[in-house]
């Protein structure tokens, strides 16, 4: 007889509720559940339940359920955890949020998981089957990305989602912007796995479109560039998150266009430089924008960008002058952010010091809501900014002015993304102004 796992990814609230199977399909999976899936062996039947397309049944035979929280799905997770335990399953609680915040997690679940994964999930099965599952499972250090186990991609629902063709090459950066969590997670440096895993692991997938989950693919050029000419000859169509450095090497940006790059997703953030040298984040040049989009666009590769409002610098103009520079570069797409501070940030830590956050209610943490006291803007026009800025970018008018180029290669894969924006407005206005 085999352990049932049941690996359960939480939903925020504003998908929870209706008929989910009316809402279309779901962007992309996180990669984390199909990697702790291909850490488990074969002693359990693993699956994976997204609650973001599917309802959850929590009455249904399991063993042992494990959860993954980010801080915006933390209530969730914990309110997943509880009904679990009530029909007394044990319950595992990982991911950034919990190893943020393990005190709290802990008051939720039978085991949590701290860092990194691989090292300690089969010691964890173990005690589980063997009745002896400790309160905490602690990362003993960063894994060498060496001979991981293919990710459980087969278990996602993939009619659910554009796309479950995922992969990871790298985890780390060296940047450690004041905002950002991830090398306090995954380190202040870069882990590569060895290219012909990659390679190998690439050819598996049976999708041609394929999507990078990491937080900068060619921050090492050199280890990017021998990746994307062993990509050459797989022709995989793929996209990134990056930064707009990639244009002070032509060769870095040849090559990547030359495997199949179609997209990157930049982080802009702001369009001041003091806010940028704030946040730790200098190396982007805002005077260079103009010239490196273009190049990148000239590359035959479209560009998604982020931006973040509610900085220090950031007052009423920021908005308009915002989009409209994101209008004059002709970004692509655009995803529009509140500034928020996550546990484990530097950003955090400063904003509770100095009695600048309005409260801990981790659903609100998602980017979307006001969370702290911003320093020249209030809480209502800093929702209302970002409304606006939404509704602006993804107008008629500014649709077309930023994708009719003559470089534009994807111009119907662009259009339909911006109209399906341009459509879900008074959706992104729900949600901003959601309670």
């Amino acid at each position: 007889m085999k352990y049932k796992l049941t690996l359960i990814y939480p939903a925020h609230k504003k998908n929870l509720g209706g008929d989910k199977k009316k809402r279309g399909r779901y962007p992309v999976p996180q990669l984390s559940l199909p990697t702790i899936a291909g850490l488990t062996d074969d002693r359990f039947e693993v699956i994976i339940v997204d609650d973001n397309i599917e309802d959850i049944d929590f009455d249904v035979r399991t063993d042992l359920v494990g959860i993954t929280a980010m801080t915006a799905l933390a209530p969730r997770a914990y309110t997943i955890a509880q009904e679990f335990r009530k029909r007394g399953v044990p319950v595992i609680l990982g991911g950034i949020h919990v190893s943020m915040l393990p005190d709290e997690a802990s008051n939720y679940a039978d085991s949590i998981v701290l860092g990194e994964a691989e090292d300690i999930w089969p010691a964890l099965l173990e005690d589980f089957i063997h009745g002896r599952l400790k309160k905490i499972y602690r990362g003993t250090g960063r894994h060498t990305l060496v001979n991981l186990p293919r990710p459980r991609l087969d278990l996602l629902k993939g009619d659910s989602y554009f796309s479950t063709s995922l992969i990871m090459a790298s985890r780390g950066c060296p940047h450690d912007c004041h905002y950002c969590s991830v090398t306090t997670f995954w380190g202040k440096g870069f882990r590569y796995r060895p290219i012909p895993d990659v390679i190998e692991e690439l050819k598996s997938l049976k999708d041609r479109i394929v999507f990078f989950v990491d937080d900068n693919l060619y921050g090492n050029k050199i280890y990017a560039k021998k990746l994307f000419r062993e990509m050459i000859p797989l022709g995989k169509k793929w996209s990134c998150q990056g930064d707009s450095l990639i244009v002070n090497d032509k060769d870095l940006l040849s090559l990547a266009a030359e495997s199949g790059c179609q997209w990157i997703f930049i982080g802009i953030e702001s369009i001041s430089e003091k806010n940028l040298t704030k946040m730790r984040k200098s190396f982007n040049k805002v005077r260079q924008y103009k010239e490196s989009f273009k190049k990148i666009h000239d590359a035959g590769i479209n560009i998604f960008g982020s931006f973040i409002f509610g900085l220090d610098e950031d007052d009423k103009n920021v908005f308009k002058d915002t989009v409209d520079f994101a209008i004059d570069v002709k970004l692509d797409a655009a995803n529009f952010y509140i500034l928020t501070p996550l546990p484990g940030t530097k950003l955090f830590q400063e904003m509770k010091e100095a009695g600048r956050l309005l409260h801990t209610q981790w659903d609100k943490y998602d980017a979307n809501h006001v969370v702290f006291k911003p320093d020249r803007l209030t809480s209502d026009e800093l929702i209302e900014g970002l409304i606006y800025a939404y509704n602006y970018f993804y107008s008629i008018p500014s649709i077309f002015r930023r994708i009719m180029r003559t470089d534009n290669k994807r111009f119907i894969q662009s259009l339909e993304l911006n109209l399906g924006r341009f459509l879900r407005r008074k959706q992104f206005e729900k949600i901003c102004r959601m309670q």
